[in-house]
């Protein structure tokens, strides 16, 4: 009886210490380490925040930003003769009749040889057809997409200057009775309405609205295209304007230097 007693003393005793062990071995787990963070790919909003912006198509090379408040829409006050437009209108026509490539940086925003046809065919018909400023500014508002020459320091200030040449000069070619400035898209430049800038910096051809401002207010304003380039034009904060052959254009484009704001058309 007695060797049963122990026995079961003995159970008890060590059930009591295998209860024990197990205790003290839960009190000394290692508490396992928090999951780990789940990081995604950046989102473009977050790109914009760590440096990569997205690019727009100004930044993409080609200096022209799209108005999209129509309050920065300039007022289209044209200041010179309608003949001389139309003239430097159908040059450009002709121009993106018969080239063969067109810079691909401005066909990314629209500026393809095609467009710019629609473009001068439309508006040659709205500009003939109206009857005042306001009515050819809301023509153009309506039909036209409008960008504007990102400029000096991004906010669109564009310095303008004058050029001609004499008559007599390995620019200048004599026809008949006069002579005529063979501008850099080969046909003949028109004065007051062709413009000269950077190789590469605006589309070439393209039709485009030139401010003149001083102190803020506008002085003068006129339609012109794009039909020449030089050398000397290194930015997006300069045009030249074309005053013509002559002792006295040359004058004139050498007295003529302000500031502006340069606007593109295309077709919507």
């Amino acid at each position: 009886m007695k060797s049963k007693y122990n026995i079961l003393n003995s159970l008890l005793a060590v059930a009591f210490l295998i209860m024990i062990f197990q205790a003290g071995c839960a009190t000394t787990v290692k508490e396992l380490p928090p999951p780990a963070e789940v990081v995604s790919e950046p989102s473009v909003s977050q790109a914009e925040t760590i440096g990569e912006p997205s690019v727009s198509p100004a930044e993409a090379g080609i200096s022209l930003s799209e108005i999209t408040d129509p309050n920065q829409i300039p007022d289209f006050k044209d200041d010179y003769d309608k003949t001389s437009l139309l003239y430097a209108i159908d040059n450009s026509r002709v121009y993106f009749e018969k080239i063969k490539s067109h810079p691909d940086s401005f066909k990314s925003v629209g500026f393809t040889p095609e467009n710019q046809i629609e473009t001068l065919t439309l508006f040659r018909d709205g500009y003939v057809s109206s009857k005042n400023p306001q009515e050819l500014s809301e023509f153009i508002a309506e039909n036209f997409r409008i960008f504007q020459a990102v400029g000096k320091e991004n906010g669109g200030a564009v310095q303008f200057a004058g050029y001609g040449f004499a008559v007599f000069g390995d620019d200048v070619k004599r026809k008949w009775d006069h002579t005529v400035y063979n501008s850099s898209i080969g046909l003949p430049a028109t004065p007051m309405r062709s413009i000269a800038t950077g190789e590469g910096i605006f589309p070439p051809g393209g039709l485009a609205f030139a401010v003149m401002e001083t102190g803020g207010e506008v002085e003068q304003s006129f339609f012109v295209l794009g039909h020449d380039t030089r050398s000397a034009i290194k930015t997006a904060a300069r045009a030249d304007v074309f005053f013509g052959i002559g002792k006295d254009a040359l004058q004139e484009a050498e007295n003529f230097n302000t500031p502006g704001k340069l606007y593109y058309l295309l077709r919507r």
